[in-house]
C-alpha cells in the first residue's frame, strides 16, 4: 500500500488527517484530497489509490455509496469510513459494502493509526464502539437463508 485520498467535507479535518498521513505513515503518498463526494469519486477512479478514507456526509455523492462504486471498480482497493454516523443502519451499510474498516471519529486519530495499520497487513478494523454490531451483523448474516431452497 502506497497511496492514499481523502474525501472529507471538513476542510480542518482534511488538514488534519493529511499532516496525520505525512507524519505517521511517511510512506503513504497523499495523492489527494476533496470535500465532494462527486470529485472524490472522479479522482479515485482517475489516480486509483491504495487506500480511500472517506466520511458519510459528503455533498454530491455519500461515502456510503463511494464504497459500493470503488469497491465495484477495484475489488482491492481499502476504503476506511472514517464518520460520526455510527447508527446500525449505517455500519450494515458500510460492512454489506466490504468496507475495510470504519472508524468513529470521535474516537481520534489513535483509532484511525490502528485502522491503517490494520489495513496494510490486509486486515480489518472497526471502532470498539461499532465493533459488537459488527460481529452481530455477520453472525445473522451467516445463518441467512436463502429465499428457496431446492
Amino acid at each position: 500500500m502506497k497511496t492514499v485520498y481523502i474525501i472529507e467535507d471538513e476542510e480542518i479535518l482534511r488538514s488534519l488527517l493529511s499532516t496525520f498521513f505525512a507524519t505517521t505513515f511517511p510512506e503513504l503518498e497523499v495523492l489527494g484530497m476533496t470535500g465532494n463526494g462527486g470529485e472524490g469519486i472522479e479522482q479515485c477512479l482517475k489516480l486509483a489509490p491504495d487506500l480511500v478514507i472517506v466520511d458519510i456526509q459528503l455533498p454530491e455523492v455519500n461515502g456510503l455509496e463511494i464504497l459500493n462504486l470503488l469497491k465495484r471498480k477495484f475489488p482491492k482497493i481499502k476504503i476506511l469510513i472514517f464518520s460520526g454516523l455510527t447508527s446500525p443502519q449505517t455500519v450494515k451499510i458500510a460492512v454489506r459494502g466490504n468496507a475495510d474498516g470504519f472508524i468513529n471519529k470521535i474516537s481520534g486519530l489513535a483509532e484511525l493509526t490502528k485502522a491503517v495499520h490494520a489495513v496494510q497487513n490486509d486486515q480489518q478494523f472497526f471502532s470498539p464502539e461499532i465493533y459488537d454490531d459488527v460481529v452481530r451483523m455477520r453472525q445473522e448474516s451467516s445463518t441467512e437463508h436463502p429465499p428457496f431452497s431446492e
